[in-house]
């Protein structure tokens, strides 16, 4: 990349560089949502040998030490398809912005996403910028989006209420994922079965597993449904399985309140777990009834180190 300008008073640049070099400058999140001509608009300049240097202009945006396109996604899309030839240098104009507006349009860009495209995608496509790839069809699916909320609000966003400091800005999805990596990609090496490991039950996995609590034989077992019973009494395992069975067959009118509450009853089952074979607690004639998740959600908090972050 060679300087060919620049005004240190307006922070403007304008630079020359391979066309090679250009198609590997990162993309920001809100790239694809930069207002550009259409194909047509690229070809015809191309017939117009006055104006096909203009078509081989570009802005780049720099923040810090780190360059981003700004703009070009058509011309990439034809240059890369054979459609036009691509040109062997660009050159770019540079604009320098700081770290916080980037910030923000990147979050905007995020809550643009959210508005155009159905969540499990935007999930997806969140999944390829962190490089976490996933095969299990209940993980990969992308379908999280509310055992996330449960996980770290402890209810879905819906029912969330806005007038609080804590619940007023959505979360930040690719936080979010990012946050609870290690235990998706736990789950996901456990090829969970989707009609066990529903809203409820994944957001308290995710709430208990952020604990660092070693519940690996745990959800091995819940997911293989390889629960035990004696006579008469059941151990948590096989308490939660019936207890996911017994809320499938039974409620279905309202989503939200039946995933919170299957999210408290999969807590108290690992509570339960965790007090041992020989313990008397550990065996149980009744279907668990659920506990307090929210103390459970500020333990993995404080585990995390993301007490008093708004956006998580």
């Amino acid at each position: 990349m060679k300087t060919l300008y620049y005004s240190p008073d307006t922070d403007y640049s304008l630079v020359e560089l391979p066309y090679t070099e250009w198609v590997s400058v990162k993309e920001p999140a809100f790239f694809e949502q930069i207002a550009d001509q259409d194909d047509n608009h690229w070809l015809s300049l191309q017939q117009t040998a006055c104006l096909s240097p203009y078509s081989n202009l570009v802005s780049l945006m720099k923040v810090g030490d780190e360059f981003y396109k700004f703009d070009g996604k058509t011309r990439k899309a034809l240059w890369l398809s054979g459609r036009l030839p691509p040109p062997d240098t660009l050159k770019a104009q540079v604009f320098e912005i700081s770290a916080a507006d980037f910030a923000d349009l990147t979050t905007q860009a995020q809550a643009n996403r959210l508005q155009t495209l159905p969540i499990n995608e935007v999930i997806q496509g969140i999944y390829q910028e962190l490089g976490l790839e996933f095969t299990s069809d209940r993980i990969k699916s992308g379908f999280i989006y509310e055992a996330l909320n449960i996980a770290l609000r402890g209810r879905p966003r819906a029912l969330q209420d806005k007038r609080l400091s804590h619940e007023r800005e959505d979360i930040d999805l690719k936080k979010a994922i990012k946050l609870f990596s290690n235990e998706l990609m736990f789950l996901d090496s456990l090829n969970p079965k989707p009609e066990i490991f529903v809203t409820g039950v994944l957001a308290g996995a995710l709430i208990m597993l952020g604990t660092h609590r070693d519940l690996n034989e745990y959800f091995a077992r819940v997911n293989n449904r390889q629960g035990e019973r004696k006579v008469g009494v059941e151990d948590p395992v096989a308490g939660l399985i019936r207890t996911i069975e017994r809320h499938r067959i039974d409620d279905r009118a309202m989503p939200s309140l039946l995933s919170i509450e299957l999210c408290r009853k999969t807590i108290q089952s690992i509570t339960l777990w965790e007090e041992g074979y020989d313990s008397p607690l550990f065996w149980r004639r009744k279907l668990v009834t659920g506990v307090d998740h929210m103390p459970y959600i500020r333990e993995m908090k404080r585990a995390k180190h993301i007490d008093g972050q708004r956006d998580l």
